[in-house]
């Protein structure tokens, strides 16, 4: 007799466990969908609001560009031959050197203070120093900025 009663309370206690896991997963699950379906109409809702103001901009940018130039973008030329870490890093501190220029109208633009910016400015890169200078400099909608790199150490 006792083993048939040591037999129901080990079996009652491993069903009532494995029900009690079932529905604590069960409510969990739920919990977590309940949160992903939020997030995911969430999204929704901000690419829809992206999707708006992206159109908006583009018509003021229409509107704008008609009646004059803007500065939009950066591009620079490095002529000499670096390694690309080297060039990428000078790159990136070219333009943030002149990054300030991007949205200014072009008639606005001075192309001597754009050249005085960068010509003959050193730059130190992982214990290398390197000197820069401007060959040419074209100011449009993009400003195109070549630039020549002499070793300065």
């Amino acid at each position: 007799m006792d083993k048939i009663k040591k037999e129901g309370y080990f079996l009652f206690f491993a069903s009532g466990f494995l029900i009690g896991g079932l529905i604590g997963i069960l409510a969990f699950s739920c919990l977590i969908s309940y949160r992903i379906d939020q997030y995911h109409q969430r999204i929704k809702t901000l690419e829809a609001v992206i999707e708006d103001k992206d159109g908006r901009l583009e018509k003021l940018e229409e509107t704008v560009n008609k009646k004059r130039l803007i500065v939009k973008k950066i591009e620079i030329t490095l002529e000499n031959e670096e390694d690309e870490l080297t060039r990428i890093t000078l790159e990136k501190h070219i333009k943030e050197k002149i990054e300030k220029f991007i949205g200014k109208e072009v008639d606005k633009m001075d192309a001597d203070m754009m050249w005085e910016i960068i010509d003959k400015r050193i730059m130190k890169i992982k214990d290398k120093e390197y000197r820069l200078e401007v060959s040419k400099l074209v100011i449009s909608e993009t400003v195109h900025i070549w630039v020549v790199i002499q070793d300065g150490s």
